[in-house]
């Protein structure tokens, strides 16, 4: 009864095609995202004289590599958008951009705010922000972040699945 709910693209893609794929983009884009993260984090203190994101737990102050958790969440929430409503709905690049980033901006805050509640370590803190782990600019970050990831594993390491392809019979 719950294959019915499903449209018809989700139904004859299996579970494990999604966790092949999402291991080996976790493998892959996660640090290459990480790597983004850092050029983005110097280039805002060149423009303004601070960094706009700080790692109070870590001994390096501007990084952290407790954050490639947050890369590789992610990675996960682009790659189970695309496959389950993305691409099933045949949305246009732009509406699957400014989703993903919403998505991904609200899961920054998210993982921040889940990582000092369970672990009392902070992940991230965006300072003189009111929402503490992310901030309104941020979407212009992720905005890239979310094109970039598109343009990786669609046209330079092809990392999504050909199922679009006719079955062989």
């Amino acid at each position: 009864m719950n294959a019915i709910a499903l449209p018809a693209g989700a139904q004859r893609r299996p579970f494990s095609l999604y966790a092949r794929v999402l291991a080996t983009q976790i493998l892959y884009i996660a640090p290459l995202l990480w790597l983004l993260e850092l050029s983005q984090n110097q280039a805002w203190k060149a423009v303004n004289g601070t960094y706009g994101w700080v790692y109070p737990d870590s001994p390096y102050g501007w990084f952290s590599f407790g954050s490639m958790v947050l890369w590789a969440g992610s990675v996960f929430l682009m790659w189970t958008l695309h496959y389950y409503w993305f691409h099933p709905k045949g949305m246009k690049l732009w509406t699957r951009v400014a989703i993903a980033s919403v998505v991904c901006w609200v899961g920054e805050w998210v993982g921040g705010f889940m990582a000092v509640e369970l672990t009392g370590k902070h992940l991230h803190v965006w300072p003189g922000t009111t929402l503490v782990y992310v901030s309104f600019p941020a979407i212009f970050f992720w905005v890239s972040n979310v094109i970039i990831y598109h343009l990786l594993t669609a046209y330079v390491i092809d990392l999504t699945p050909d199922y679009d392809a006719p079955a062989d019979v």
